[in-house]
């Protein structure tokens, strides 16, 4: 699989959704880890169901949202310094430590880019805070039409981006809700299971599991 065009998932894929758990445990102690996993799975619910109710928000406010549930169901109380700092922090997630390296050697042979469901601004401090403004030809955000993925209309974004077709495009995620929605859309897909995740079974599945992103790089 020799690609000329990469698309990758930010959240999880890119960028570590769980760097902020040092943070939530000196705020929260112990429930800290229970706060990350409960916050990381509100946001994306909240996106499906924004996206079915037709009721869009931002990412960003998805994010605050989802936080705000979190805090709630544990009863803890989250004040405004610490959601402020938070959240800044959600604007500053590091990516895993392969990712600059390995993105450029794949600037060498493909073109790339990031399709998300972040908006534009989340997007943008992450790429800068992690230094890989000049890495992607395409930053690419659902924020631009108003819905989330796993909507079509979100991938055909990479496709009127590149002017290209789905099947020349390789798209990357570690989110097998994401693997399964760009494949039926009709990307070839590369899931990037880290951690020995169990694939989702709705009759669409990956077109190449890798362990890590170096994986992707083709050698001369």
């Amino acid at each position: 699989m020799t690609p000329k065009i990469i698309v990758f998932d930010a959240y999880g894929t890119l960028l570590n959704v769980n760097a902020l758990d040092g943070l939530l445990e000196h705020h929260f102690g112990d429930a800290g880890t229970e706060i990350s996993a409960i916050w990381r799975s509100k946001q994306l619910q909240y996106t499906w169901l924004r996206t079915l109710m037709e009721r869009y928000k931002p990412f960003s406010s998805v994010t605050m949202e989802a936080l705000d549930f979190a805090c709630n169901s544990l009863k803890l109380k989250l004040t405004e310094p610490i959601k402020e700092e938070l959240l800044h922090s959600y604007l500053q997630l590091e990516a895993f430590p392969e990712v600059r390296p390995v993105l450029m050697q794949l600037q060498e042979q493909a073109q790339l880019a990031v399709l998300s469901n972040a908006d534009h601004a989340m997007l943008e401090g992450a790429i800068n805070h992690n230094k890989l403004t000049n890495v992607f030809a395409e930053v690419l955000s659902a924020d631009a039409i108003g819905h989330f993925k796993p909507r079509k209309e979100v991938y055909q974004l990479a496709c009127d981006a590149f002017k290209c077709l789905p099947t020349e495009i390789l798209f990357v995620s570690s989110n097998t809700w994401d693997v399964v929605g760009a494949k039926a859309y009709g990307f070839q897909v590369a899931w990037l299971n880290r951690f020995n995740n169990t694939p989702d079974h709705l009759g669409y599945r990956e077109d190449l599991i890798i362990k890590e992103l170096s994986e992707l790089v083709v050698s001369s």
